[in-house]
Order: C-alpha cells, then structure tokens, then sequence
C-alpha cells in the first residue's frame, strides 16, 4: 500500500481483481464445455456464454437485483429495436399478455375492454394468450387459421366480429409473422383493440416493418428456447403514453412511481406517502437485473442468431422438398420474414404423424405439436366460456397432422445432416 493508499481504495481495488478473475473463470468454463453430439437435437440448446453470466453476477456482486437501471436501459434498447415509444419488462411472456389485457380492462381507458366483450384469437396458440382474456372476465371468440402459414386470416375478422367484439389478438406463430396491414385495416373500421402475440416471433417483419409494432400492444417472451433468453422474461411495447404508463403501474402493485404522471397524481393524493402511493389494482411481475443484463447482451445478438434459423429452415426445407407428396411445410408469405423458431411438417394423416414423431424422437430428434392444436378442444378452455366460429376444421387438422422440430442457432452442419437422413430413413 501506498502512502496515499487507504484501506477503502484497497479494498476497492482487490474487489475489481476479483471480479476480473470470476469472469475469467467463467470464461474458462465455457471453453471447457463439451459440443454438443450431432446424434441429438433437442427443442433447445443454450444460447448464452460467459458475457451474459458474467452480466448476471456483476448484477449479484454490485447487489443490485431488483428492477432497477439495467432493466431501465434494456427497455430503452428494445424500444429503440422495434421502433416503438415504450418498452416494459415484465418477468415473462404469459405475463406480458396478461399485463396487455388488463391494461385494456382498465376503466381510465375510454372504450377499453369491460366484462362480457369479446377478443378474437386464433384456434392454434399457446394457452397464456386466451388465458388472460378469460381470467379478466373477457370471452375469446376462436377462429381458424390458415394452413399455409398457420396464422389467423385477416379477413376472419369480417367473419368473426359481433356486437360485444372489441378487441383482436393475433399470434405470430413459430415466427411466421400475421399479415397486419389488412388486420390493421379492418382493426381500425371496427375501432378493435389489437394486442400482436409475438412471443415466438421477435424480430420477423412483414411488409418491411417488425411484427408486434402495429398494435396498440405488442408482447414478447424471452424464455429460455426463444429467440433471445433472459431465461425467463418477457416484454410489452406501445406507442401510446397512458397505456405504458397503465403498464408500469400494473406490473409494479399498481403503484404510481413509475407512471409519468407521477407529480400530478401525488398533488391529487396529498395525505398519501408518494413511496406508495396506489392507483391502480395491480401485480408483481417486476423483471430482475440479471435478466436485464442477459436481455442487453443478448439483444445485440439477435440478428445473428435469426439469420442463422433461417438458413436452417432453408436447408432443411430444401432437402425436404423431394417429400412433398406425403407432407407440406410452412410458407413464407409474400412481403414476410420468418424467424423459424421452429420447423413444422404437415403429414398426410394422424397415423403417419405419429409414426413420424416416434421415428424422430428414437433417433433423439426432439417433436411437439404444433403448438397446442385447437385450443377449443382443451379442457381449460372448452369448459370455459367462449365463442368458436366455423368448424376450426384447419385447427384441428393441424393438430393432428402436424409437428414440429427444433430449429436454433445452435444447429450445426452434422445436426442438420442427422435430421434430413432421418427424414430419409423415414420416407424410404
């Protein structure tokens, strides 16, 4: 130490020697890791490394660990991302769609969604999208999809909507995105709502533009398996003031610290300690840092990790083509961009569907439906209340027909050749 040392400083300085050397420990892990066998390919591999980690435990180090700054500017970047005005972290997907929904609920909100009105969805999403609408006393009017893209028409609107429908909630399903023009087009005629699902969608684009800024909301998942992970994590975008202020409040207690209108809410409430002050029912659904510090590494990463499913889905799809008498892939529609968060197949019937997904999952090819099939056959939701319009026959035929495989970044050369001669060894 030297004369103008002080224990403080030395302190100090020991502290950062030591986190220099847990990030190159870290490091040091994940070059030790072992590659992944090309004899396997699950759903998911893990796409973080040390930068993310070493992002997490900066967090734990500095105990900085609830919502604070680094989820402040991981919102900024993603708002910067999508072109819109606000971005709020949430600590999932699911969460995101409820926190959309609700907000829409809330009696502030001039013609907002009331007990009773009605939300159009697709038939073939994940559960948390029709979930939320039924948990805040809404009914989903359910309508088919399109067999080629496997995403509801812009025209079932027409077909769909009543007197009690007031809202609309596309899904951009395994990353093929909605076309929102013509849905933003009938949206806007019939004044509706729309919340984009986007969730295993970020960053696919339609008409040059990224799915899940057309709405009133978009809503995003950063699980573990989607596109960027802040292993569990989810986020909200709008352009509009009072609904990301609704947002903030309703994913914090229903608070009013976060709101812009802070000052103006406190002088109507003087006799309340502003430290909570509450204005809204709300939840807790804050994000943490360290999933904020993953989400901001991550984010600068996203481009890579889409280009690379899409040259997947264009291996994969080119050598499958040969097999297009006995199954049908999933289309990019004109003036789309797909993001592939999966690989779907269509099979001729159930029974060879199912022959196909032992066939894979014996040579440790990871299937799943696509998605959860008809929604309107779930138990949650079939005794439920909703509306179903037309037979969902494309709903139901995807159910049974179809699966899909894993497609991430992850996949290497030897992965994908292990995929395609299964498919051979299947089809010959």
């Amino acid at each position: 130490m030297t004369e103008t040392s002080t224990p403080a400083d030395a302190k100090t300085t020991r502290r950062i020697e030591l986190r220099e050397q847990i990030g190159e420990l870290v490091r040091e892990h994940f070059e030790l890791l072992p590659e992944p066998s090309p004899d396997e390919s699950p759903l998911s591999m893990p796409l973080y490394g040390p930068e993310e980690v070493n992002g997490a435990l900066e967090c734990l180090l500095e105990q900085q660990v609830t919502m604070g700054s680094r989820v402040a500017a991981f919102e900024r970047q993603f708002a910067d991302f999508m072109g819109s005005k606000h971005a709020i972290m949430v600590n999932s997907g699911s969460s995101a769609n409820l926190i959309a929904i609700s907000v829409l609920c809330q009696q502030a909100v001039k013609n907002g969604l009331r007990p009773g009105d009605e939300v159009i969805v697709p038939a073939v999403t994940w559960s948390t999208t029709i979930a939320p609408i039924l948990q805040l006393g809404c009914v989903p009017v359910l309508v088919d999809i399109d067999e080629q893209t496997l995403n509801l028409r812009p025209e079932s609107i027409e077909e769909a909507a009543s007197d009690r429908t007031k809202a609309i909630m596309p899904v951009h399903l395994l990353g093929n995105p909605v076309d929102m023009e013509p849905l933003m087009d009938a949206a806007r005629e019939r004044d509706m709502w729309v919340i984009e699902d986007t969730c295993e969608s970020l960053g696919s684009e339609i008409g040059g533009k990224k799915v899940g800024s057309f709405g009133h909301f978009g809503t995003f998942s950063f699980y573990f398996s989607h596109h960027i992970t802040t292993i569990e994590g989810g986020m909200v975008v709008t352009d509009d003031q009072q609904l990301a202020d609704l947002a903030r409040s309703l994913r914090a207690h229903g608070w009013s610290r976060d709101m812009s209108n802070r000052p103006e809410i406190e002088a109507a409430n003087p006799h309340v300690d502003p430290y909570f002050l509450f204005v809204n029912v709300g939840y807790n659904l804050r994000p943490m840092e360290s999933q904020a510090a993953f989400g901001a590494v991550q984010l600068r990463r996203l481009h890579e990790f889409n280009e690379q499913r899409r040259a997947n889905a264009l291996i994969l799809g080119t050598a499958l083509e040969r097999y297009s008498d006995h199954l049908r892939l999933v289309s990019e529609q004109q003036g789309g961009r797909s993001t592939w968060f999966g690989f779907s197949v269509i099979l001729e019937d159930a029974e060879t569907r199912a022959r196909l997904r032992d066939h894979l999952e014996a040579r440790k090819i990871a299937t799943r439906p696509i998605v959860a099939g008809n929604l309107a056959q779930q138990p949650a939701f079939r005794d439920n209340p909703h509306r179903v319009v037309g037979s969902l026959s494309t709903a139901t035929s995807i159910g049974e027909r179809g699966l899909f495989i894993g497609n991430h970044p992850n996949l290497t050369p030897a992965h994908l050749e292990h995929i395609v001669t299964a498919f051979d060894d299947f089809f010959s």
